[in-house]
């Protein structure tokens, strides 16, 4: 097996009184791959009963991305951090390992953010270079100088002209790594465009507020400036520079072929000036679109005008840049058979990125291979606490085996059908111990086999060794 280390990732974090988690820790292993020269997102599943806590698990990793205190604290009071709501107290703080190094952020308020006796501090192992020359416990502040630069702040809220963009992003400098976040419950909406024009939204609006981060009227508009410019660059007879500008729609819409089947076009109409698609041949809108595509072409559109937007420190493909991406509910809106395909439609697109999802499908579950799966534990009457630990994904394995081991879930039928079988089983015990009058036992696998052929022909097997075992011939016949 060859282990795969991305550039920029998320190595560990702890939760110390955090929503649900009285002290909970978990750590993300690289992943494991037999193809030594596999280039595929990194992924890592968050799964396990409502109120467990999946997505606040994945605010506090968001939070992570914060760039200071300040301004950790002014996203505080603007709302605009989904890990607020889950803060409990002036004790409350989340520990983590980034790239090597130590961070901790406490509770809004608690200024500067500091180490203390971080989780983290062993084994030494996960963390480099921590120790310094008289034993103290130093930070280095390479990886998380970068996280200031790639995360997303207040002051990108307010920006209100295309030139205080530029000068921002100039001063800002190359951006090596970026993080963003999305719900999979956001969708597009019909917008009117105007005109054709420069987009003044900084790429890190928003970026890490899970809800907030989708921005239909910024996309709409980014899809009219590429269609636009594309086909000027054609009129100029510049193919080279109008495939760049088709490339991104390209990648969204073989994504969309690849998890739904769906061929999507994207159009920009003259009279009046809109945005429209084309789906399987039909001219529709984005308020026309299944929710579930709809959520799709969403996020996935948002993150790729945020990608080419961005001042990157190394270029290349722009989808191929180090990412952390946060998936909340991805399978939201969803049929099972597109459950199936968002993950490894996701890690063939995403080379190079980390990537957190929560979701409750065990399609989601058992579709992707290279994968590391967190089960989290039921709060029972109050806070958790312990260790999450990773299991492989559930790639290979059937679903009933991923249902029982990942969702706990043994049952094959519906909970009524279930409780019929736990009756006829319980009375197949008591005549088997002491065979005497068949009825109790015909009554409750009468019932059974009226629910449906396959109940019946289990019952039907299990009466023909019952007869073998004691003699006594039982059917329902």
């Amino acid at each position: 097996m060859t282990t795969l280390t991305k550039p920029y990732r998320i190595e560990a974090i702890a939760l110390h009184q955090v929503g649900v988690f009285e002290e909970m820790e978990v750590r993300f292993p690289p992943i494991e791959t037999a193809e030594a020269d596999a280039t595929k997102a990194e992924i890592h599943v968050f799964t396990g009963p409502n109120g467990c806590g999946k997505s606040t698990l994945l605010y506090a990793l968001a939070e992570i991305f914060r760039p200071t205190p300040e301004d950790r604290l002014l996203c505080y009071k603007a709302g605009v951090s989904p890990i607020r709501s889950r803060i409990r107290g002036s004790g409350s703080h989340v520990d983590y390992v980034f790239s090597g190094s130590l961070g901790r952020y406490p509770a809004p308020g608690l200024l500067p953010d500091t180490f203390g006796t971080n989780r983290f501090q062993s084994p030494p192992s996960l963390v480099r270079q921590l120790v310094g020359p008289d034993g103290a416990i130093v930070q280095i502040d390479g990886a998380l100088s970068s996280c200031r630069r790639g995360a997303d702040t207040v002051r990108d809220h307010v920006m209100m002209s295309r030139e205080n963009l530029v000068r921002d992003l100039a001063a800002l400098g190359p951006v090596p790594f970026f993080a963003v976040a999305y719900s999979g419950q956001r969708s597009a909406s019909d917008y009117e465009i105007n005109a054709i024009s420069e987009i003044a939204n900084s790429p890190f609006e928003n970026a890490l507020s899970f809800d907030g981060s989708t921005r239909p009227q910024v996309l709409l508009q980014w899809v009219a400036n590429n269609r636009a410019q594309s086909a000027l660059a054609k009129q100029d007879g510049d193919t080279a520079a109008a495939a760049v500008y088709d490339l991104a729609l390209f990648r969204i819409t073989t994504l969309i072929r690849d998890i739904c089947d769906l061929d999507l076009e994207f159009r920009l109409e003259r009279s009046p000036l809109a945005v429209s698609m084309r789906l399987n041949g039909a001219n529709i809108g984005f308020d026309g679109l299944p929710d579930g595509l709809k959520s799709i072409i969403s996020w996935v559109g948002d993150l790729s005008l945020r990608l080419e937007a961005l001042p990157w420190e190394r270029e290349q493909d722009v989808f191929a840049q180090p990412i952390i991406l946060f998936l909340d509910e991805v399978d939201i809106h969803l049929h099972p058979k597109w459950q199936r395909r968002i993950l490894p439609a996701i890690q063939r697109l995403l080379p190079n990125a980390q990537v957190f999802v929560s979701t409750h499908s065990p399609f989601v579950v058992g579709s992707v291979e290279d994968a590391w799966v967190y089960r989290l534990p039921e709060p029972a009457g109050g806070p958790t606490s312990g260790v999450v630990e990773a299991m492989p994904s559930g790639a290979g394995k059937s679903y009933r085996l991923i249902l029982e081991e990942v969702f706990g879930l043994s049952g094959e039928f519906d909970v009524e059908t279930e409780a019929l079988f736990s009756d006829f089983y319980q009375a197949r015990e008591a005549f088997l111990k002491v065979p005497g009058d068949p009825g109790p036992l015909l009554a409750a696998a009468r019932v059974l086999a009226e629910r449906g052929e396959e109940s019946a022909l289990i019952v039907s097997r299990e009466l023909r060794q019952i007869s073998r075992v004691t003699g006594i011939e039982v059917s329902l016949a």
